[in-house]
């Protein structure tokens, strides 16, 4: 019977490659958050949107914070197609936010956003951003 039991070690070096694995996990895992070109101001006109997102590395699930006077601008989420044209269909206009503290989680790949309020994304409050 004696045989069959694990030694005391081996128990403790199978728990603590479990702990350790499950620690490395949990923090390559972590979402970071970021201010839309926080360092240039709020989200307002600007034409450097996209080479300031350009510049910095997002994973999917990351957050994106946009800061701006609550009810002068608002943010959309929106496809391809509505980026390039400035301009959200009926169901992502529904979808805008206008909190001047917008929040969105970044999906794997391109992720785009405007503002809806005509003209402002021509006057360059749009920015793609791409999450690995």
């Amino acid at each position: 019977m004696g045989a069959l039991r694990t030694p005391l070690v081996s128990k403790f070096f199978i728990i603590s490659l479990i702990l350790v694995g499950m620690s490395s996990v949990s923090i390559s895992n972590a979402a970071k958050s970021f201010y839309i070109a926080g360092d240039l101001g709020p989200w307002g006109f600007l034409e450097h949107y996209d080479s300031w997102a350009f510049k910095r590395s997002f994973g999917a699930g990351d957050i994106v914070v946009f800061k701006y006077p609550a009810t002068v601008h608002n943010t959309v989420r929106v496809s391809i197609a509505g980026y390039n044209s400035c301009e959200a269909t009926k169901t992502e206009s529904m979808n805008a936010s206008w909190t001047g503290n917008d929040m969105y989680s970044l999906r794997k790949g391109y992720n785009y956003f405007i503002c809806g309020i005509p003209g402002h994304c021509n006057a360059g409050m749009r920015i793609k951003i791409f999450a690995k």
